[in-house]
């Protein structure tokens, strides 16, 4: 089989198992600048160890597109889509061995989290409450969704009216992967939701599936439209540090660690599989470790 057909069959199991469709692109990417060097119509049977290394060292992977160079998370990655990609091919039946197994990561720092200070919060909710439009509201409770439960940009998108529950305060989300969770709500986001509900009641009344966050259209409010209303409200609070969505989910994290010390809570909170993905919330500061030197002696 040839390598195009191959990637072909591997991206479309990619989305069958349920992987994100970050994921996919990402892997997709790195998979399409590996067939660029080798060439797509090589055979699969043909692509040995050092085919891999010599494509991982040279100039195919060590820089962006503007020359500048990867970073060693992202040259991991790369070697985690190659590694997942030739081991479908063998389990698929298609090569007797695979030629990633030599390839190991490097070890790379954990990017630090970016998330909005207390003062930050403030200012973007002052600014979402001087004006009275009604998509300012959406645009705030939208705002309080994602910094008091800390879900994916794309659970919310999925929420319908009907995985609200107000009388035992959850939510029900589609998570990463495809799986169903349930996710508690604090008073406030109780309080913020029973209004906003009772308002669309009429189209509740149409099914459970209707959207949670509407367009002016009445239809689902995309990812990209939210990302874009959240970068405004941001812009307009005066803050200059660069954020996205996601930044909610950080600021979530970060700040319930702070709060209850328990790790794996937080691991829970925001639905993590290993505990490991959820360590970099638990980083020690430089003012707490000065603070604790200082205790000590």
């Amino acid at each position: 089989m040839r390598l195009s057909q191959a990637m072909t069959h591997f991206t479309r199991q990619l989305a069958a198992n349920g992987c994100s469709l970050h994921t996919q692109k990402a892997y997709a990417r790195d998979l399409a600048a590996f067939a660029r060097w080798l060439g797509e119509n090589v055979q699969l049977s043909a692509i040995k160890p050092d085919d891999l290394a010599r494509f991982l060292i040279g100039d195919a992977t060590p820089c962006t597109p503007d020359g500048k160079p990867r970073k060693p998370i992202t040259i991991n990655r790369t070697k985690s889509a190659l590694r997942s990609f030739f081991q479908f091919c063998v389990e698929s039946g298609w090569i007797k061995e695979n030629p990633a197994r030599l390839i190991r990561s490097a070890p790379a720092a954990a990017k630090e989290p970016s998330m909005l200070t207390d003062e930050e919060i403030r200012r973007i909710r002052a600014v979402l409450a001087e004006n009275k439009g009604q998509f300012a509201a959406r645009d705030r409770l939208i705002l309080e969704i994602l910094l008091g439960t800390g879900i994916r940009l794309g659970s919310l998108v999925g929420l319908n009216m009907g995985d609200v529950d107000l009388e035992s305060g959850t939510l029900h989300i589609r998570a990463k992967g495809g799986a169903q969770e349930r996710v508690f709500l604090n008073a406030t986001l109780v309080a913020m939701l029973a209004p906003y509900l009772r308002e669309s009641a009429a189209e509740a009344k149409r099914g459970g599936n209707v959207a949670l966050v509407r367009s002016k259209s009445g239809q689902r409010l995309g990812g990209r439209q939210i990302q874009l209303n959240f970068a405004r409200w941001v812009k307009l609070a005066g803050i200059t540090r660069p954020f996205s969505v996601h930044s909610c989910r950080h600021t979530f994290a970060t700040r319930l660690y702070q709060k209850t010390g328990d790790l794996y809570l937080v691991q829970r909170a925001l639905g993590h599989r290993q505990i490991t993905t959820t360590e970099i919330y638990a980083r020690v500061s430089d003012d707490r470790l000065r603070w604790a030197v200082r205790l000590a002696s």
